[in-house]
């Protein structure tokens, strides 16, 4: 293999393969990205089995071949260069040549038929959806993911399509976000789960597309967009019922501004217990008292702000992370807050807004103290 391209486009291209590339791995062709060049087209894919991208880049193929090479390596390497040519040279065995005008550096590939095949997706099925409603679902959900792969469901997002409706939902157990969003579309009706990863890895791409093409199969789903595409594997599991969890009767409703609210938790927040994380709201007539107390620091803090209440006043606790990561997410200025009591979940609601978006989000309370 022989190929020439320049250093900028092998940058851009090695650092979207190596979002995918794990951190610790038993198998070390995993940590690889695998380098094929085919008809002055360099592909350059990386894998961590669950999840796969690969990317091309035009490059001048001298000739024909495949290696692997570390990622984290080579792209140590490409990051260092300036912006110049760069030549590839591979030996029969494995042995890698880069050439630059600044110099030459030699590294040790791995055989490329170690490298995992990249799944191939049987069925055309395939749901197209506008490109910045994808991403405002991605940016609304992949917070309350769980990070327990005990369970599995909870890792990934769950999406339903039915007819004029889309919903998709994520939770850890502690809150639950449900996205809903009427459509105009005539896609095929069906529920999957797919991996936080996969969400994430799109979120940080640059999609140029207005619309976003998604094929599906029995185990896979795949994304293109520009010169990549992202293959993931599918979360066969079964999703919890969200709808029972969310309370029906809610007869406290509070508003509160959300900016001042958000600043509010931020600095109470930092006088909080590490492990618990917990601050209180205390809701009386047009007033929230937002404080909490370390026992281990002897440290507290409290702060007012003024709300939409009325009512009997009382107190409930939330883990301030949890709470602040829900607010950020709120739609528009004002925070709707609806509660049946202390002791059971907070729901906060966004409005329907013009693009037919519908939020809301679950968040279970701690135990205040006496």
């Amino acid at each position: 293999m022989k190929i020439n391209t320049t250093k900028n486009s092998l940058f851009s291209a090695l650092s979207e393969t190596n979002k995918v590339i794990p951190i610790r791995t038993t198998l070390p062709i995993l940590s690889c990205v695998l380098l094929e060049a085919r008809k002055d087209l360099l592909y350059i894919t990386a894998t961590d089995l669950e999840q796969t991208i690969s990317t091309t880049i035009a490059a001048k193929t001298v000739e024909e071949g495949k290696t692997a090479l570390s990622s984290g390596r080579f792209l140590e390497i490409v990051a260092a260069l300036p912006d110049t040519q760069i030549e590839l040279s591979v030996s029969s065995d494995h042995q890698v040549e880069i050439n630059s005008p600044q110099g030459v550096y030699n590294i040790i590939g791995k055989d490329p038929e170690e490298f995992p095949e990249t799944p191939t997706l049987s069925g055309d099925q395939q749901l197209l959806i506008n490109t910045k409603e994808f991403l405002r679902i991605i940016n609304s959900t992949t917070y309350a993911v769980s990070k327990d792969d005990l369970k599995p469901a909870l890792c990934g997002i769950y999406l339903n399509i039915k007819e004029n409706q889309m919903t998709a939902v994520s939770t850890d157990g502690h809150r639950l976000v449900k996205y809903k969003k009427t459509t105009n579309s005539t896609n095929p009706e069906g529920s999957i789960i797919v991996p936080v990863k996969f969400f994430n890895i799109i979120k940080t791409g640059q999609i140029n597309n207005e619309t976003t093409t998604i094929k599906t199969s029995e185990n896979h789903i795949e994304v293109n967009y520009n010169n990549t595409k992202i293959i993931t594997r599918i979360i066969k599991e079964t999703f919890p019922d969200f709808n029972s969890v969310i309370p029906e009767e809610l007869k406290i409703h509070i508003k509160i501004n959300k900016e001042k609210f958000l600043e509010a938790i931020k600095r109470v927040s930092i006088f909080s217990n590490k492990t618990t994380k917990q601050i209180n709201l205390t809701f009386n007539s047009n007033e929230i008292t937002i404080s909490t107390e370390d026992q281990e620091t002897r440290s507290s803090a409290k702060e007012h702000i003024d709300c939409d209440f009325s009512g009997e006043g009382f107190t409930v606790g939330y883990n301030s992370q949890y709470l602040k990561e829900v607010v950020q997410h709120i739609q528009g200025q004002e925070t709707n807050m609806f509660l049946s009591g202390p002791l059971t979940a907070a729901v906060f609601k966004s409005n329907k807004n013009e693009e037919g978006e519908e939020i809301t989000t679950l968040l279970m309370p701690l135990r205040t103290q006496e």
